[in-house]
């Protein structure tokens, strides 16, 4: 139905089912949704603004059992580990931000836009209107819950066509509600080998003397962030400084690992 009109049922459920692809993507796993008759009350919200053939706003909600549960396994704590609050805050913020993407590439949701506003740990000032329940891996059960009244609109400046969808991307990607991170500094090293010694031969290194870093020539190099290996690379010369050409990008997820570490 590419141009066509989508219902708030519709947009809801297609919101839902690209959540829960976006949480089990980032898990390396595949899950389907069912819609559940029990409407939880949700305290990890996210809030999005529709504008196109719908207008107004939506909320994106998880429990608090869910969320700490969801972002526990995505950033590869321990069993029994509890993520702190910001962590699950910036779970959701990257979840949402891959479901959005997801929606505007779908046929069915083509003639609205979504972008993320804000997400916050507190209860909404009302409960969500529909779930949806997924499997996680393990076997454990997470709800999807959704809220908010939209009205018809129509399609035009804001609507998802053209410099619209554009700049609801760009906003979904780097929105405002990043700026004030954008300019925290984090260390980034890169690494060209690593071996072990011991303190005897750490004593007797001399001018001169060649260490093995037990890597070979053709292997790329590793870029970290705090310490975590966010990307791998070829060393270049840039105007007589070394520098790294970037070939590969670790997955979102251990991205994700690499800021809560």
């Amino acid at each position: 139905m590419s141009g066509g009109k989508v219902t708030q049922a519709q947009l809801f459920e297609a919101l839902a089912r690209e959540v829960a692809n976006a949480v089990v993507s980032l898990l390396g796993e595949s899950t389907a949704i069912a819609p559940q008759t029990a409407v939880p009350q949700p305290v990890w919200t996210a809030a999005l603004r529709v504008s196109g053939a719908l207008t107004g706003r939506a909320r994106i909600g998880l429990t608090e059992e869910d969320g700490r549960r969801v972002s526990a396994l995505i950033l590869g704590l321990e069993a029994g580990s509890v993520p702190a609050d910001e962590a699950v805050l910036d779970t959701l913020r990257e979840i949402c931000r891959q479901a959005i993407g997801a929606l505007a590439q779908d046929d069915l949701t083509a003639s609205v836009t979504v972008t993320l506003e804000d997400v916050w740990r507190a209860a909404p000032e009302s409960t969500g209107t529909r779930a949806w329940r997924f499997t996680l891996p393990g076997g454990a059960e997470a709800a999807i819950v959704l809220g908010g009244e939209l009205t018809e609109g129509s399609v035009g400046a804001e609507g998802p066509a053209g410099e619209g969808r554009a700049a609801a991307t760009a906003e979904t990607n780097g929105g405002v509600n990043l700026d004030l991170l954008l300019d925290l500094d984090l260390p980034l090293s890169v690494r060209f080998g690593q071996t072990q010694l011991t303190v005897q031969a750490l004593s007797r290194l001399t001018p001169g003397a060649v260490i093995d870093l037990h890597r070979s020539l053709d292997e790329p190099v590793e870029v970290l962030v705090s310490g975590k290996v966010v990307a791998r690379g070829e060393v270049v010369v840039v105007d007589g400084n070394y520098g790294v050409r970037v070939t590969e990008v670790v997955s979102t997820a251990d991205r994700i690992r690499s800021l809560g570490a």
